[in-house]
């Protein structure tokens, strides 16, 4: 009976199940909301990277990642649209998208949407500038102190309110980012992967996460899609597409928007060129490279090498392709020139502007950079060029906006060739605001440790987002621009990211003053100072003051104890100092170990042996001091030749000798014993510092010795810890940026008391008995006097001209061309003249220093600057050696005919000459490179020496032994010749 009952019954449920399965398929193919022919729509906000971002027509993120694996799971056919979030959810609520993504659950939507389960679920976080830290923040009432910045109408924004947070508010998370980068808001709050995805990419990677925000409910925001009720069958589809996902695949996904930007690690494996451009890189030779030798991080001078974000990635292009670099460093308002006159073949420091692309071949950008404002004015607040009207403006020579710049702001605009000067201009009120890149200018602000300087705003022009750095070629080369383009982009994100971290994970920090850090230790630090029981041995200079000093109950004095006082009360460690009697005594004390720190000392390469240092934490002006009747120097140069003392084992010793070697250096055991060798004339100078000298020579009473100059060369001391104890080093560093600038300055006007002037009764009193003894020989010291005086006037009068003129063939030298070629361009520019440059340089003149040696080359140099003096004799007329072989002459002009005529006399009449050699007749002849113009409002003086240059160029070019000449148009004739 079994067995024929339970026959039929399979057939039966299979019967049953094909029919079940047949229709249940019709079913879901005619009800399902899907179909080929309507595509879903799914709703996205269009500014979250690296969750979701729309470019164009273009969706990308980590959400939009997770949609696409939904529909390749489940069939359906996509969509993106994309807005802001009330727009998305607006329109969701209304029926007019059918899938909204990254939702997240609560009550009030549950009554009308469908949630899929969390995809991701991501912590709410507080972002700050460290520098600028948020302290012992554990509610929302510990905010109070703060202002924070949030997104517009954000889910938690009504929950801060209520707990009387002082909110501000922006469009966007990359506005938050900049808000809290130039310092407008304390902290921001945000997601975690956001914020730091945003503050990377806009090159703020000082930012830090401070820590989960204390938002309790509201600190945890689930990612989900949602699907209105009424479209059950849509949402079953999304939610088995949903599950279908591997959790390792979700995670992978991730990983990748996080760490790499959405790109596979693996993608940018296996590049390699064509047969054709592998020939062209090899038939290509060597490439000159321009890079700018003060633009750090990006490209910079160190250590006589040349490094920085350019240069690293530059090398990586130079791996991948096999390209041969010849680096060229210099000055923008240098290297740009060069790069038209096709001396240069690829500029790497570069912007993409319409003009620059009739001559560039531009790479994709490599960087992209914030241009910032930077001011001492704490008031300032820079939204637009109209915010900057009646301020003066310095920016870089060259700069891709400054055409723009000048057009808003007229004179107002100041270029500047070199960004170090642009920063001390800036420090010394000669300028309001300086405009640059963001990392460069703090890379500025803390080199020349200006205090006080804020970020205004950022400056973004119509088209100018950013300053985009890209590496120019010259057109010639057009293929080698394909090249390094496709480099660039075969670069893995890894590599790139470990780039930029090197050059910008600290260098963009801005330069708030210190002392804000909170002065906490590590575990490991304490516990090397517990095993001390906080107790280090240090030495000092026992007869520095006010610098330092040891009194005779070895008692530490001067500046240096002041700022050791100060860290003993933040850190309670006690410093005691080693009995000596000389610097020279603790040097050798800390080399071997006796003691652990020089509480004040300067890096140096033999000091670096044996010693660590921390930041500098007080810069001294260095100078020369000589006897009275001895006169003032420019340069150090100028006493090259005379013995000169500095003390024994003083950092600044081996640096002068590295500096300066022809300098005829005497070492003294101290200070007080080299002024007085100073005031007996065994030495001609003393080189030290202002304090110290003032100090000594006060306490010595030496009335007979000056400065005789400042030496650029300032003494910049920190601290310096024994090398094998790295714990020590990161102690003293954290003491050393917890001072304050108004701690170091109230320290050094205590001291700088000690150097005011007092009266001596006794010398007095000895000065009025001699005083009858001085009246009788008063006509005659007067007379004596005088004559001292005129010799002394007529001794600077031969320094001030030796300091401007060639040693060899006495015309102006490159100083002489730097102070009046400016002056000279400025006249003209006044008075509506004329203005020439002409380059004379002489031909073939290696062959003339090989065939008959280098003197017989000076010679030839001699005679061509005397017939320049021959020729050019009027009151205008400037004459200068730029440097070997070339010269420069400059004047004003209202003939112009008239002056190309008295160029071409010069050329011919030194053709026709000989000059004598060891019995040789030597003929050489000039190219000369003439520019004309009349300098109008916005031309600058490059601009006549970058042209003068170029007609060099053609007339080497087209056969030498000529001249060449150009023109600037001025702005009325340009104006003219457009019309026409």
């Amino acid at each position: 009976m079994s067995a024929v009952i339970a026959g039929p019954k399979p057939s039966l449920i299979t019967l049953l199940a094909s029919i079940y399965g047949v229709l249940a398929l019709t079913f879901l193919s005619t009800f399902a909301w899907p179909s080929v022919n309507e595509p879903v729509s799914v709703g996205i906000v269009a500014d979250n990277k690296p969750y979701t971002s729309m470019v164009g027509r273009t969706a990308s993120g980590f959400s939009i990642d997770i949609v696409r694996e939904v529909a390749r799971q489940s069939g359906l056919d996509i969509e993106f649209r994309a807005g802001t979030w009330p727009e998305v959810f607006g329109a969701f609520e209304r029926g007019e998208i059918d899938i909204i993504e990254g939702i997240s659950y609560n009550d009030d939507r549950a009554r009308t949407v469908q949630f899929t389960k969390p995809y991701h679920i991501r912590q709410m976080h507080l972002m700050h500038d460290p520098v600028n830290p948020l302290k012992n923040i554990d509610s929302l009432e510990s905010l109070n102190d703060y202002r924070i910045g949030v997104v517009r109408d954000v889910y938690f924004r009504d929950a801060l309110q209520t707990a009387g947070v002082s909110l501000v508010t922006y469009d966007s998370i990359p506005g938050l980012i900049r808000a809290l980068a130039f310092g407008w808001v304390d902290g921001i709050i945000g997601p975690e992967l956001t914020l730091d995805y945003y503050a990377n990419q806009a090159g703020f990677r000082f930012l830090e996460i401070a820590g989960p925000a204390p938002l309790g409910e509201w600190s945890k925001e689930d990612f989900r899609l949602g699907v209105l009720k009424e479209n059950d069958e849509l949402f079953n589809v999304v939610s088995s597409g949903l599950a279908a996902i591997p959790d390792e695949r979700i995670e992978e996904l991730f990983n990748r928007w996080q760490e790499y930007g959405g790109t596979s690690v693996a993608e940018s494996s296996g590049f390699t060129l064509s047969d054709a451009h592998q020939r062209y890189i090899s038939e290509a030779g060597p490439v000159r490279v321009g890079f700018m030798s003060d633009y750090a991080p990006f490209s910079f001078h160190d250590a006589d090498a040349l490094q920085g974000l350019s240069v690293d990635v530059l090398n990586r292009i130079s791996d991948l392709t096999g390209l041969q670099i010849i680096p060229v460093p210099g000055q923008w308002s240098e290297l740009y020139p060069r790069f038209l006159n096709r001396d240069i073949d690829i500029m790497a420091n570069i912007s993409k502007t319409e003009e620059r692309e009739a001559f560039t071949r531009f790479t994709r950008p490599y960087h992209i950079i914030p241009n910032v404002a930077f001011t001492l004015d704490k008031n300032l607040l820079f939204n637009s060029l109209a915010d900057l009207q009646g301020l003066k403006v310095a920016i870089g020579s060259g700069i891709y906006y400054e055409g723009a710049l000048r057009e808003a702001l007229g004179d107002n605009v100041f270029s500047f060739t070199a960004q170090q000067a642009m920063f001390q201009a800036l420090a010394e009120g000669s300028v309001d605001v300086a405009l640059a890149a963001l990392p460069n200018g703090n890379y500025w602000v803390r080199e020349l440790r200006i205090a006080g300087v804020d970020i205004a705003g950022e400056m973004t022009l119509d088209g100018m987002p950013g300053e985009d750095l890209r590496f120019g070629v010259r057109p010639a080369l057009e293929p080698l621009a394909f090249i390094m383009d496709a480099a660039l982009g075969a670069i893995s994100q890894t590599e790139m990211r470990t780039i930029e971290n090197r050059w910008l994970g600290t260098s963009t920090r801005r330069n708030q003053p210190p002392g804000t850090d909170p002065l906490t230790f590590s575990e490991a630090e304490q516990a090397w100072l517990a095993d001390r029981n906080r107790r280090l041995t240090i030495c000092v200079d026992p007869d520095w003051l006010p610098l330092e000093g040891l009194s005779e109950d070895n008692k530490h004095l001067g500046i240096s104890a002041d700022i050791f006082a100060l860290f003993t009360e933040r850190s309670n460690i006690k410093f005691t100092p080693l009995p000596v009697d000389s610097w020279a005594e603790s040097i050798k004390a800390v080399k071997e170990r006796q003691c652990d720190l020089l509480s004040m000392a300067m890096e140096t390469p033999e000091l670096l042996e044996y010693l660590s240092f921390t930041e500098p934490y007080i810069q001294i002006p260095s100078v020369l001091l000589g006897r009275v009747e001895a006169p003032y120097i420019n340069t150090l140069d100028d006493i090259s030749d005379q013995p000169v003392g500095v003390v024994k084992d003083y950092a600044f010793l081996e640096l002068l000798r590295t500096t300066n070697p022809h300098l005829n250096l005497v070492e003294v055991p101290s200070e007080k014993t080299g002024l007085r060798m100073v005031q007996e004339r065994k030495l001609a100078g003393y080189l030290g510092t202002l304090s110290t000298a003032s100090y000594n020579m006060q306490e010595l009473g030496l009335a007979d010795l000056k400065v005789l100059g400042r030496i650029p060369a300032d003494w910049t001391p920190g601290v310096a810890t024994r090398n094998d104890q790295p714990e020590l080093l990161n102690i003293m560093q954290k003491l050393v940026s917890s001072l304050t600038d108004e701690e170091r300055k109230s320290v050094e006007q205590q001291w700088a008391g000690l150097l005011e002037p007092t009266v001596d009764y006794t010398l007095m009193f000895q000065l009025t008995v001699g005083a009858v003894v001085l009246v009788g020989l008063l006509c005659y010291w007067n007379r004596k006097l005088g004559r001292l005086n005129r010799e002394l006037a007529a001794a600077n009068d031969r320094l001030a001209h030796l300091s401007v003129t060639d040693d060899l063939t006495q015309i102006g030298n490159r100083s002489y061309f730097d102070r009046e070629f400016s002056k000279s361009f400025h006249w003209c520019q006044r008075h509506g003249a004329g203005f020439a440059v002409a380059m004379v340089d002489a031909d073939h003149f290696k062959e003339i220093n090989d065939t008959y040696g280098h003197d017989a080359g000076d010679r030839c140099l001699v005679a061509l600057a005397d017939t320049m003096r021959t020729h050019f004799r009027r009151d205008t007329d400037r004459l200068t050696r730029f440097g070997g072989e070339e010269f420069v002459m400059f004047t004003s002009f209202s003939d112009r005919e008239e002056l190309v005529s008295r160029l071409e006399g010069f050329r011919e009449g030194l053709a026709g000459q000989t000059t004598c050699c060891n019995d040789e007749q030597i003929r050489f002849t000039v190219s000369i490179g003439l520019a004309t113009g009349t300098p109008g409002k916005d031309t600058v003086p490059a601009e006549f020496l970058r042209l003068a240059d170029k007609a060099l160029y053609l007339a080497k070019q087209n056969g030498r032994n000529r001249l060449e000449a150009l023109t600037i148009e001025s702005p009325a004739e340009d104006q003219a010749a457009r019309q026409g």
